[in-house]
């Protein structure tokens, strides 16, 4: 495979990999099941709820790779931001298969660990709004640490130790990716290094 060509072949064979599951940006907490049930069966992918949110719903830690290099990904802060955690799930599939990307994808996984929380938020999907359910936007509780899927995300990072972290977000559709017309959908927050 041509290195220079990667990023075109991963477009191309995009459909491979979307997940079916989940077809349109509202999505809850039951269908999130659905999708960690599923993967759940693949013995790359270690699962475990790490977590439950106000209203009691768990929060799910999702680990692939056996690199030194760890890095820590989380979707749905935003319960209405969901975009990130659809491509989280597409890029499961990904790690799933078997096919002219097994190189690429073994070298990626020997390097790195990947560690995802999808869905951080799952009582602001349950009503695909943007706040936890007493209506508290989780990313301005980083400080205070006041709710539980705040304190789950820490507790997290304290683990993990992770050397990158990202904070997936949706982004506006008035938005461009660089000087075209194609809109930007999805966002990454790298937090401070402190």
């Amino acid at each position: 495979m041509q290195k220079g060509h990667i990023s075109q072949l991963f477009y191309d064979y995009y459909e491979n990999y979307k997940e079916l599951l989940i077809n349109c940006r509202r999505f809850t907490h039951k269908d999130l099941l659905s999708l960690i049930k599923k993967i759940k069966t693949n013995p790359k992918f270690e699962i475990a709820s790490v977590g439950k949110s106000l209203e009691n719903r768990d929060i799910f830690l999702i680990k692939i790779g056996t690199g030194e290099t760890k890095v820590l990904s989380w979707s749905q802060m935003h319960g209405d931001e969901s975009t990130a955690t659809m491509a989280l799930f597409d890029l499961f599939n990904f790690f799933s298969a078997d096919d002219k990307f097994n190189n690429f994808r073994n070298e990626l996984l020997e390097k790195t660990t990947l560690y995802f929380i999808p869905m951080l938020n799952p009582d602001g999907a349950e009503k695909f709004e943007r706040t936890n359910a007493l209506n508290i936007d989780l990313n301005r509780d980083a400080l205070r640490l006041q709710f539980p899927e705040s304190q789950t995300l820490k507790l997290m990072r304290d683990e993990i130790k992770p050397e990158f972290g990202f904070n997936l977000h949706d982004q506006n559709t008035r938005y461009s990716a660089g000087n075209s017309f194609k809109t930007a959908t999805i966002s990454m927050l790298a937090p401070p290094f402190n």
